[in-house]
């Protein structure tokens, strides 16, 4: 399939073919004959490497691959991740930041300029230059990871039957324009389970905020719930999930929105990540 792309994109990027890293220029004609060889699993993946930032080679399995077999899910990511790297359309972070002692399957991937390009014209990105791949801090990676692995379950549980994966968006594309500032949520979930929907703005904590900055984002989450944006356009606001490491930062953590979310309690739930399916999915009186 074949995509037409505007000129003002045009940048170096790095082609990896066969381990040798060269710099080429990338023409948008060079760029739609590379598109126009893509299949829908390459999409898939761009996609999913565009919205979640990065995305280690088990997590692509998990999203992109549905054969019943997991190892056969593996083979086929491996092969679609090496080629798209060698493409220019993905790049691969050096492996000792990756984290993950899996093999090839512990390779963490971000979008390359190519990629990016890519991304931008199919809307999967907003509008911006295109940047150089860089290589991410430590916790910001894992933080990342933390968010990639939830949404890698959210799709697994959805294709079980459990519940209707309505909408996963993950940020920006998540965020909420506020009054004088923006509220940044990990991800935006709506879940159909049987008649009822459920909607939530979801908290991807690591325990590295101290109280201080913690109780500022519940404020600012009570400063838009009083608002009623969110209400106006979606009829209901949803609630907010946090989602923690190990059990002593959930208890730290329901602490703080005790003590900081008096006003309204029933909007804030927290939970370990372990436990995220779980508690999205459980029923509630509606």
């Amino acid at each position: 399939m074949s995509c037409a792309l505007s000129t003002n994109f045009a940048t170096d990027y790095l082609w990896q073919m066969g381990g040798q890293m060269t710099r080429s220029y990338l023409t948008n004609a060079r760029l739609n004959k590379l598109v126009a060889s893509l299949a829908e699993r390459d999409l898939a993946v761009i996609r999913e490497v565009a919205a979640l930032r990065f995305l280690s080679g088990a997590q692509a399995a998990r999203l992109c691959f549905t054969a019943h077999e997991p190892n056969a899910n593996l083979r086929a990511s491996r092969r679609t991740l090496l080629r798209l790297t060698r493409l220019g359309l993905l790049d691969r972070l050096p492996r000792q930041l990756g984290g993950v002692r899996a093999g090839s399957d512990g390779y963490v991937y971000q979008l390359a300029a190519a990629g990016q390009r890519l991304s931008i014209e199919r809307g999967w990105l907003p509008k911006r230059r295109v940047r150089r791949p860089l290589i991410p801090g430590r916790l910001f990676l894992r933080h990342s990871l933390a968010v990639a692995e939830l949404h890698a379950r959210l799709v697994e549980a959805a294709r079980s039957g459990s519940f209707e994966l309505l909408e996963r968006t993950s940020e920006p594309a998540c965020w909420r324009a506020t009054e004088g500032a923006t509220l940044k949520p990990d991800s935006y979930l709506r879940l159909g389970l049987g008649p009822y929907e459920d909607s939530y703005f979801i908290e991807v904590d690591m325990g590295t905020e101290g109280s201080a900055a913690l109780e500022a984002q519940l404020e600012r989450y009570l400063a838009y719930a009083r608002s009623g944006c969110e209400q106006a356009a979606h009829g209901v606001f949803p609630k907010v999930l946090w989602l923690t490491p190990d059990a002593g930062r959930k208890e730290a953590l329901e602490a703080v929105v005790a003590q900081s979310a008096a006003s309204d309690p029933e909007l804030f739930a927290v939970a370990q990540l372990k436990d995220a399916i779980s508690v999205l999915t459980e029923v509630k009186s509606h």
